[in-house]
């Protein structure tokens, strides 16, 4: 595995494990930029925007996720899609697994729940969608830089998973730092699991069942 991605996962594990520790000594209480941010939110709702963000949020988890990120790997194996989709799938139920088992563990209050216009589940962080869409928008990236310019390929995805993570503020389920978490968890399982993944898919890319036959 290049060194790199293990850098990167390292860095990104690192942060998480700080912010979960300083919020678990904390019990859970939000930091100041959490409570500005969630009070800028609720203060600025319109009937629009609350539409809007309830169909993005909508995309960040569930089905709908669970769609893309089978379709990223069916994008990445186009000549055996199926075994592409299932493969990017079960990558990311099982990012998803990990992810549940962390805010489980550390079981941090979501903000109060008069300011909902959504029911969450579980506790608060890492956030599920902020995890979930940054799993799926890495994938995207990844895929699509092969077929596109790398500033499209990275845009596209990012765009949509900043949309998501501020559904969630918006939506008053989420501080900004569950958010913050739920990408920075994103970000150390991809760069540990893609890397060796993109490469069994690659060798299944390459391979043709003809080649054998035309050499000599």
């Amino acid at each position: 595995m290049p060194r790199r991605p293990l850098v990167i996962a390292a860095v990104a594990a690192a942060l998480l494990a700080a912010l979960m520790i300083t919020v678990a000594a904390r019990n859970g209480s939000p930091f100041a930029i959490d409570s500005r941010l969630h009070d800028w939110a609720v203060d600025h709702r319109t009937p629009a925007w609350t539409t809007t963000f309830k169909a993005i949020t909508r995309t960040g988890s569930g089905p709908p996720a669970m769609l893309l990120g089978a379709l990223a790997g069916a994008l990445a194996l186009p000549r055996r899609w199926w075994l592409g989709a299932v493969v990017g799938l079960g990558t990311l139920l099982l990012g998803m697994l990990f992810r549940w088992l962390l805010v489980n563990w550390l079981g941090r209050p979501r903000p109060p729940m008069a300011d909902w216009l959504t029911h969450p589940d579980n506790p608060s962080m890492p956030s599920g969608h902020a995890g979930t869409s940054g799993m799926i928008a890495i994938g995207f990236a990844v895929v699509l830089s092969r077929h596109a310019p790398r500033a499209v390929a990275y845009a596209i995805p990012a765009v949509w998973l900043v949309l998501v993570g501020a559904s969630r503020i918006y939506l008053g389920v989420h501080w900004v730092t569950d958010i913050l978490a739920g990408w920075l968890y994103a970000i150390a399982f991809t760069a540990l699991v893609l890397p060796p993944l993109g490469t069994a898919l690659a060798k299944v890319r390459g391979y043709d069942p003809n080649e054998r036959e035309r050499q000599p």
